[in-house]
């Protein structure tokens, strides 16, 4: 088996489960070893956890001395958004693959220039999409190509979150608009993007957004006696209009009390149906009409050994993998794209084009109109 020598830049949230999904590919494949080669955060606390939990040979408070490190084959980017057009543009010039956390960058130009500099040298990219990942995902694709779902009728799409429910809960960096770009929309609803166009297989060409910030202020996290100014969005509800005239619609939140972690979407089509819901990730409900009517409902189909990389993590169906196994899915299309040359579909380039859509559900959001997305492009 070959090596792939990691560095991974931003050691927390993120960074630690790119780490446990890296380790999970040492278990599940027996292709591609990832190496855990180099840690960095300004945090150099952090970074000394992640090497001492996962076994990174060296430490560093500078993102540069990753880029620079002779051994670094592959470098993740697992830091605050507005940092990864620089971290992503350096690492592609000095030949590094990169892994990057999205929303891909805080503006269009910075992506462009993501892209490009990914382009002119040549490297293999991918953007964290993760839920593209999950086997009853790639079911519910399977089910849409296959036409048992007929032709596309609509598609709706949700991802609530609680980590910011508490409005004494201090302000981080993902409430800042100069650091997040977004916030609901950046952080959330770029994932049910990427699953609307994953599934449905249509293009988004055009949106309407509203947008809500419902703690306009929070204690400020280095002085809890202060408040600061909240200038992000907490929730947004979008409706969307795909290139072949059918609409579908989008919401996310980061403010939802009863929802720690809630990603969850239904296509409905001529024939049949699916749901799904991230608290069950490995079922999909399944409608379809090819019956008696007295038969018909959602039946639940559960992890099964034929879909995706499932049988990968368990020998049977029904055990069911985990989050940290989606993640190893993931980062193990990246690693063998570097060793075999295959395309990754989530992409950098790819990561640009749902950065794009994300810009036009904000500048409607801004602007209180229909937005084109080729205002955009």
């Amino acid at each position: 088996m070959k090596e792939i020598k990691i560095g991974l830049i931003g050691a927390n949230w993120m960074g630690i489960y790119h780490s446990i999904g890296m380790t999970n590919v040492r278990q599940a494949y027996q292709d591609v070893i990832p190496v855990f080669e180099v840690v960095a955060d300004i945090n150099e606390n952090a970074a000394k956890e992640a090497a001492q939990r996962f076994g990174y040979k060296k430490i560093t408070t500078d993102w540069k001395d990753v880029i620079n490190d002779s051994e670094v084959d592959l470098v993740i980017i697992a830091t605050p958004n507005f940092t990864h057009a620089e971290i992503a543009i350096a690492a592609a010039e000095a030949g590094k693959h990169i892994l990057c956390e999205k929303p891909m960058a805080n503006n269009l130009e910075d992506g462009k220039a993501m892209v490009e500099a990914v382009e002119k040298n040549g490297v293999k990219t991918l953007v964290d999409f993760i839920y593209t990942k999950c086997p009853a995902n790639i079911l519910a694709k399977d089910l849409m190509e296959s036409g048992d779902l007929g032709d596309f009728v609509t598609f709706r799409g949700e991802f609530d979150c609680s980590y910011c429910a508490d409005p004494e809960t201090p302000a981080t960096w993902r409430q800042m608009a100069k650091i997040a770009g977004t916030g609901s929309l950046g952080d959330l609803t770029a994932h049910v993007v990427s699953l609307s166009d994953m599934i449905v297989g249509k293009e988004i060409v055009e949106v309407f957004a509203s947008w809500d910030t419902v703690y306009k202020q929070r204690p400020d996290s280095k002085d809890l006696s202060k408040m600061v100014d909240i200038d992000t969005d907490d929730q947004i509800y979008v409706i969307v209009k795909y290139e072949d005239g059918r609409i579908g619609s989008m919401s996310s939140s980061r403010v939802s009390v009863a929802r720690p972690d809630s990603l969850a979407y239904e296509i409905q089509g001529s024939k049949g149906s699916v749901k799904f819901e991230l608290s069950h990730i490995n079922d999909l409900m399944y409608y379809s009409n090819d019956c008696a009517p007295n038969e018909r409902g959602y039946k639940t189909i559960k992890g099964n050994t034929r879909n995706g990389d499932y049988a990968k993590f368990c020998g049977t169906d029904e055990l069911g993998i985990s989050y940290g196994d989606v993640m190893a899915i993931q980062a193990h299309d990246i690693l063998t794209a570097i060793l075999d040359g295959h395309d990754v579909k989530i992409d950098i380039a790819y990561g640009h084009y749902v950065d794009t859509i994300l810009a036009a559900m904000e500048k409607s959001a801004k602007e209180h109109r229909w937005v084109k997305v080729s205002e955009l492009q």
